[in-house]
Parts: structure tokens; sequence; C-alpha cells
């Protein structure tokens, strides 16, 4: 029961330095914040830090792969390696729902993504965890018959990156259900879209 209980303080805990982390990163610039500002501003020690994050870089890492969860987790929901129709519906649902939901993490994170070299210090790994994610849709236009179904599945992925972040800068009027519904309009048949 103890370990237990351990493990659930130490993810609450994680979740919140993830969270400040990307706050600190995004206001002081990620070059220039050190273990010393993330661990007094979590209200943390550094060694505790370190326990959770190997380093700076892996925290920043974490955020990364927090943000490709809450965007990409919805493709291929049953995890066969073949996307149906019905789960690019949801897949596509599920990306304006996250965006919506995670507002503010988003605004963050794309801050951050901004800042010259921080691409550079996570774009590798990146790739290692969107690349096998396009190429499910890839297959997926591809049996549809798209003519270049690794150029549409990027022009998918660049789309709704694009609506996203204008939605962060601007959520205010942006009309994020009307660009979702041109999105599904693109991509599934007429019948089994709601408006």
């Amino acid at each position: 029961m103890g370990a237990t209980k351990n493990k659930s303080t130490n993810e609450l805990v994680k979740k919140d330095v993830i969270n400040i982390g990307l706050e600190i990163f995004v206001r002081d610039g990620y070059f220039a914040t050190t273990g010393a500002l993330l661990a007094h501003e979590a209200g943390i020690t550094e060694q505790k830090l370190f326990s959770l994050f190997s380093s700076k870089e892996d925290l920043l890492h974490t955020i990364v792969a927090e943000a490709v969860h809450l965007m990409f987790d919805g493709i291929d929901p049953n995890q066969d390696g073949e996307l149906q129709e019905v789960e690019l519906l949801f897949f596509i649902n599920d990306y304006f729902d996250s965006i919506e939901k995670n507002l503010d993490f988003f605004r963050l994170f794309y801050s951050l993504r901004l800042q010259p070299g921080v691409v550079d210090q996570y774009k590798q790994e990146l790739n290692e965890i969107v690349n096998p994610l396009l190429d499910i849709i890839k297959k997926y236009f591809k049996k549809e018959g798209i003519e270049n179904p690794k150029m549409e599945a990027r022009f998918l992925a660049s789309m709704l990156d694009g609506i996203a972040m204008n939605f962060v800068l601007e959520p205010e009027g942006y009309p994020l259900d009307a660009m979702q519904q041109k999105v599904l309009r693109m991509y599934i048949k007429e019948a089994e879209i709601e408006d």
C-alpha cells in the first residue's frame, strides 16, 4: 500500500512539475532555465526534481511527449496498425476536443516551440514518435486510393497543426467548430458527419 501511495504522489508531483516547467520555459526561456529555478518554483528540492526527471532535457522531452499524447492518441485506438474511416473520424474529433480542452497547455507549448533552438532539442525524438502515427494515416490514404498518400498524411497533420496554432493564438472568435466540420468533410463521408 505504501509503495502504491508513494508512486501516486510522485505521479501528481511529476504532473505539477511538467506544467510548472512549461510555464517557466516559456516565461524565462528554455536555455536560461536552471534545475534550481524549476525545483524552487515547483516547491521541491533539486534532488526530488532530478529523481523525477533525469535532466532539464528529460523534462522538455516529457512535455513534448505529453503534447503528442494529447494531439495524437486518437489515432488507431484499437492499436491494430490499420486505420478505418470511423477511426479517422474519431481521431479528428479527438484532436479538436483536445486542443479546446487543453488550451492553456497548448498556448504555452506553441510559445515554447517558437523559441530559437528549442525544436532542435527534441526534433529527432518527436519524429520517432510521430512518424509511425503518420505511417498509419499514410497506409489508410493508400488503401483509399489517394494519389500521394505520404503527402496527404503530412497535409492533414500540417492542417491540423495550423488550425490548432491559430486557435491557440486567438481563441475568441476563432471558428474552431467550422474548421473541424471542414476537415471532416474533406476526409469523412457526409453520412458520418454530425453537424
